[in-house]
């Protein structure tokens, strides 16, 4: 299982750094303003730094989806129809999963989409020398990918958990052009009950390294926020930042710096459960588990 620490609350301006025998711990130190935190890998890991506040929430998981979207064609239609041709889809290559605490290498995600059937003219009607109708229409062209948007405004339907499944299939759908993911309810209970326990224990992931409950799978956090909408508004996009990483193997200081989009984009994810608890002094912490 992997972790990542968003970083300290904000209150706290200490980066920390720590190992676990059950999980890679790994702390992203970053601003008040775009901070974002910690991967963690296999049992045995090395933890990263924890970030200044407000920082992002830690991941756990596997490697990372490629980004590349294909785009439809556009044909041109004659006097029959025409039919639009497919964008030839992309991906990285999968990546393993490290062993020994070493963080996951990056996965290919495959997400080309093909052009729609163009539509195609009639013809038109014979007369002296008539001519036929006017071709149809071409298949309409794909998403273009963008990882360095910032989709607004954010999700707020009145259910915190629906913001922030929302706000994660923002990034994937509208900046990688990458599937959403669905909802599930089923570990919701469990979510709430990690982001509980971290705070308790004023740990990042503590819940998901104990192994408290299931099913966690791997984990971002977010601990010692100032309010729920923060977290959807400021944390996830701090995430989301870290952008993917510059090679295919990424261990170490380089999962450390892009753990949270390797989780978020993790090509064998398909779903998340998302959990909050806000203290008695008003802190939220939240995680979100990305289930296969």
């Amino acid at each position: 299982m992997k972790l990542s620490l968003a970083g300290a609350p904000p209150s706290a301006r200490m980066a920390k750094q720590h190992q676990a025998t059950a999980a890679w711990v790994l702390g992203l130190a970053l601003a008040a303003a775009a901070g974002c935190g910690a991967s963690v890998g296999g049992p045995g890991g090395l933890a990263g730094s924890g970030g200044s506040p407000p920082s992002s929430g830690g991941t756990t998981g596997s490697g990372n989806g490629g980004t590349g979207a294909g785009t439809g064609g556009v044909p041109t239609g004659g006097n029959g129809a025409s039919v639009g041709t497919g964008g030839a889809a992309t991906g990285g290559s999968a990546g393993g999963r490290g062993t020994g605490g070493a963080a996951p290498g990056t996965g290919g995600r495959v997400a080309g989409t093909g052009g729609t059937t163009g539509t195609g003219g009639r013809g038109g009607a014979p007369g002296s020398g008539g001519n036929g109708g006017s071709g149809g229409n071409g298949g309409t062209t794909g998403c273009v990918p963008n990882l360095a948007c910032k989709p607004s405004p954010p999700p707020s339907t009145g259910d915190i958990h629906q913001d922030c499944v929302d706000r994660i299939n923002q990034y994937l759908t509208q900046c990688a052009c990458l599937p959403a993911l669905t909802r599930a309810t089923d570990g919701e209970a469990c979510a709430d009950q990690m982001a509980a326990y971290d705070a308790a224990m004023n740990s990042a992931h503590a819940g998901a390294i104990d192994k408290i409950c299931t099913p966690s799978g791997s984990q971002n956090e977010c601990p010692g926020y100032a309010s729920n909408s923060q977290v959807i508004s400021l944390c996830m996009q701090q995430m989301w930042d870290e952008g993917p990483p510059p090679t295919s193997s990424c261990t170490g200081t380089c999962y450390e710096q892009h753990g949270h989009y390797i989780n978020m984009t993790d090509p064998s994810v398909h779903r998340v459960a998302c959990g909050f608890f806000t203290t008695s002094s008003g802190q939220v912490w939240a995680a979100q588990n990305f289930l296969r």
